[in-house]
């Protein structure tokens, strides 16, 4: 009996990658105006664009218009499938929140445009995350189909994720790159392909997804079809989109193997595990502006009773800063160009951020923006500095802490007193550090007259306070009667109620914990090796690691209280790679950095910052920190999750063919914990725990030099993962820097995850005092994390997610909470959160509270 195999037309399309998104979009044009003929003609049924909207928006905005009016016309007919993805984006370099706000737009949109496909359709992501079965369900999405980082012998299985949520999902074990009809023996390749796949399938329908990477479509497709149907009777084949391919499945769930969690094996397809650390500044980057986005921008707006809400313009901030998740884009495995042009676009990303925070400001009456209404109605002038300014909580939790900022004062001196003091509004002073001044200027241009450059001092402060959920707090910064002591101190330790860390005689950094009396040898190292590898997978080329030396030690104190000790750090390595690539050249340089840890009253965190300069390429470089024990696995959140992976050691043994090492390098949001240590960071997004006779290491990438997008010399990868391009400045040479904290006080996950949210979300220093009313909402589960805080046409809407494995009930101090599915969808007023899930709640419009 005939087995039915339904043949999907598709096209895998990147903005971006071996060509630019220009010369990508020009192609796209080219490719698109054979789709429609097709179409046209009776040959073509349906063509699957991708499942990414974003590539159908850039044909509608730079086609012709009669191509464009064809194209909407078949989008309308559901012949042109789109959605439900924006982009194709990268699961573990883009947040949580960003994969959320990727879906909303990619359905919104292609609903606009006539239809959206209802399959979560994942064809090349390196790897998957364990909450997509969830994320796919609360939008209605029921199903999956993916291929790389699954590792099953059945083609069709049950997604399990970490919630409990399951969707179908298709395994293409062949990969989505099939295009059989394209080839000159199509017949014996068509018959090939399904002997392969047919051994897998425990259903009697088959898939062919035929296309590829920016492809053409085959010309005179339904005529081959018909001649392969009348040729041979193993096989019927007929055109269908995925959605009617897995409705003909007439699968029970029940009857398959499941698989359950985060999706990263490599066992049948690579997952090209190093692009967690290819070019460092863009993961930086990126999570500095999703972080501006969710943790500014969002809560400030929805707080501030702007009288046109910017909604437009922060969904196309959105939708700009979505399109840098292309997993091509994110990743680094582009040429240079790409990603040349994505750092201008993350500072036009900068600039509107900047932009709707100025109207928020504007609008709380924090700020002004015109001279005459400074001098006629008595509202801060336009050149003020933060004289006048407030402490923002932007998340819904309360806070009570360290936080650490900058203040800008006007000054004519030459040199800055060291003699402020922060006062609240009922004449409290906040406990408050100078950590550092530094000369400052300031440029600003009234909408009413001249622009003008003020002068003064930037202080950065260690400010101790407590503010609600969504608070505003006052501030006035004024001369302090006692001057604050900033002193350089000769001594090579500082210490505080938690630590003492210190040089030791071997000129390594030691810590002695105050309150178990232990002592760490070799707490912090920063070491390099050298990289034969690409921009998709690390490369071994021998055992030694080059270790920088401790070469100047300065310590700091403010009134006795905080401290800080300042390494100046060099690192005599080889300058790159021999020319056959297979030891050190004979040139060596000498890379250099600086390392200031900061020690506060009462915390138990160590706040490092680490400045470099990188001169040498062709290598790994790491910051290890010694765990003191052996550990069996790690923990890290992903996206909505917390995660336990076993440890897995580093494979340096030659692979072949298809096969790739052993995925020994984990992913981070934000935050790691192993043996003791807890380790927070923003844009360190690869980690590794190192093995050792005595005790291990956990090692954090913290740049990779390498200057091919790929190659097939690898010892880690058999084959080539892109084309063979050079990349030049994906060596990273130059400046870098680095934030991160330590904790080693054994923290619970609830403890490190809250500490790490405030260390990417923290108390905002904002420039004014507001003269209107805002809304104080508080959430009183610190076991709940929340994701994001946004002004909705409803309310206020709040996301949160339970990374516990016990139900939560969620507690706030408001009244008229509804809940609402991710899609948007009302589904009432629970408020119990259950193990691993993610939960929505919108909070209606109330009086607001006395700021």
């Amino acid at each position: 009996m005939s087995k039915q195999a339904s043949v999907v037309v598709q096209t895998h399309w990147d903005r971006e990658w071996y060509f630019s998104h220009q010369t990508f979009l020009a192609r796209l044009l080219l490719v698109m105006e054979q789709v429609v003929e097709q179409l046209d003609a009776g040959q073509l049924e349906y063509f699957l664009f991708d499942g990414q909207v974003s590539a159908i928006d850039d044909l509608y905005q730079h086609g012709e218009p009669e191509l464009v009016e064809r194209v909407q016309h078949y989008v309308q007919l559901d012949k042109i499938i789109i959605g439900p993805w924006y982009i194709m984006a990268d699961e573990f370099l883009a947040s949580g929140e960003s994969l959320i706000r990727n879906l909303q737009l990619g359905i919104n949109r292609a609903k606009q445009l006539g239809n959206c496909q209802r399959v979560g359709y994942l064809p090349d992501t390196f790897g998957h995350i364990s909450q997509m079965p969830q994320l796919l369900q609360e939008f209605g999405i029921d199903n999956a189909v993916g291929w790389r980082g699954i590792n099953q012998s059945d083609s069709e299985l049950v997604w399990r994720g970490a919630d409990g949520s399951e969707v179908l999902l298709v395994y293409l074990t062949q990969g989505y790159y099939q295009h059989p009809f394209n080839t000159d023996k199509w017949q014996e390749n068509l018959t090939q392909y399904f002997q392969k796949i047919e051994a897998s399938a425990t259903a009697k329908q088959l898939l062919l997804t035929q296309g590829g990477d920016h492809l053409l479509t085959i010309e005179n497709l339904q005529q081959r079809i018909d001649q392969y149907n009348q040729e041979q009777s193993d096989y019927q084949l007929s055109q269908a989109t995925l959605a009617q391919y897995i409705k003909a499945l007439n699968i029970n769930n029940a009857d398959l193997a499941q698989v359950t969690g985060e999706l990263r094996a490599n066992q049948q397809a690579f997952v090209l595990p190093d692009v967690l650390s290819t070019r460092q500044y863009l993961k930086q980057a990126n999570q500095q502006l999703e972080d501006s986005l969710t943790g500014c921008i969002e809560p400030l707006l929805a707080i501030a009773k702007v009288a046109k809400y910017p909604e437009h313009y922060l969904q196309k901030t959105w939708q700009l800063l979505i399109e840098q998740h292309a997993h091509d884009s994110i990743c680094g495995c582009s040429i240079d160009a790409v990603h040349k042009e994505m750092q201008i676009r993350f500072q036009q990303l900068e600039q509107r951020c900047d932009a709707m925070q100025q109207q928020a400001l504007l609008a709380l009456g924090m700020v002004n923006n015109r001279m005459s209404f400074a001098r006629d109605l008595a509202k801060p002038s336009p050149f003020a500095d933060d004289s006048y300014c407030s402490l923002f909580n932007p998340t819904v939790k309360p806070f009570k802490g360290w936080m650490m900022t900058d203040v800008f004062l006007v000054s004519d001196e030459a040199s800055a007193p060291l003699d402020i003091q922060l006062l609240c509004a009922d004449n409290k002073l906040l406990p408050c550090h100078i950590l550092q001044v530094t000369a400052a200027e300031e440029f600003h241009s009234p909408l009413d007259d001249f622009p003008e450059r003020i002068n003064g001092f930037s202080y950065r402060l260690a400010i101790h306070c407590e503010l609600a959920g969504l608070a505003l707090l006052k501030v006035t910064v004024k001369k302090a009667e006692k001057l604050q002591s900033l002193l350089s101190l000769s001594s090579q330790s500082i210490e505080n109620d938690y630590y003492h860390i210190l040089i030791d005689d071997n000129n390594g950094l030691t810590l002695i914990d105050k309150k178990s009396g232990q002592q760490y040898t070799e707490l912090l190292t920063i070491a390099s090796e050298l990289d034969g590898g690409d921009s998709y997978n690390y490369s071994a080329v021998e055992a030694r690691r080059y270790s920088a030396k401790i070469t100047k030690v300065t310590s700091t104190t403010t009134n006795n209280v905080a401290q800080q000790l300042c390494l100046t750090l060099v690192l005599q390595q080889p300058q790159k790679l021999s020319a056959d690539r297979k030891q050190p050249s004979n040139e060596t340089v000498v890379s250099n950095g600086t390392l200031h840890i900061t020690l506060l009253p009462g915390s138990s965190l160590i706040d490092c910052q680490l400045n470099w300069h990188n001169l040498a390429q062709d290598q790994r470089l790491r910051l290890y920190i010694s765990l003191f024990e052996k550990v069996a696995a790690s923990y890290a959140d992903s996206a909505f999750d917390w995660i336990e992976r076993e440890k897995v050691l580093a494979d340096t043994e030659q692979v072949t063919g298809m096969q790739e090492s052993a995925v020994s390098v984990n992913p981070s949001q934000s935050v790691i914990q192993a043996g003791k240590v807890t380790f927070i960071h923003r844009g360190l997004q690869e980690f590794e725990l190192i093995d050792s006779a005595e005790q291990d290491s956990l090692a954090v990438t913290l740049l990779r030099s390498v200057g091919w997008l790929s190659r097939r010399d690898l010892r880690s990868r058999g084959l080539g993962a892109g084309p063979d391009l050079a990349t030049p400045d994906a060596q990273c040479l130059g400046e870098s820097s680095y934030q991160f904290a330590l904790d080693l006080q054994l923290s619970s996950a609830v403890t490190a995850l809250n500490q790490a949210q405030s260390f990417r979300k923290p108390v905002t220093l904002l420039r004014g005092h507001a003269s209107q009313k805002t809304a104080q909402i508080t959430l009183h589960n610190p076991e709940l994390k929340v994701s994001s805080t946004r002004r909705v046409k409803t309310g206020i809407e709040i996301r949160v997610w339970n990374p516990t494995s016990t139900a939560i009930t969620a507690e706030f101090s408001a009244q008229y909470i509804s809940r609402v599915k991710l899609s948007g969808d009302v589904i009432g007023d629970n408020l119990q959160v259950k193990p691993k899930q993610i939960a929505t709640f919108v909070i209606a419009e109330q009086e607001a509270t006395d700021v």
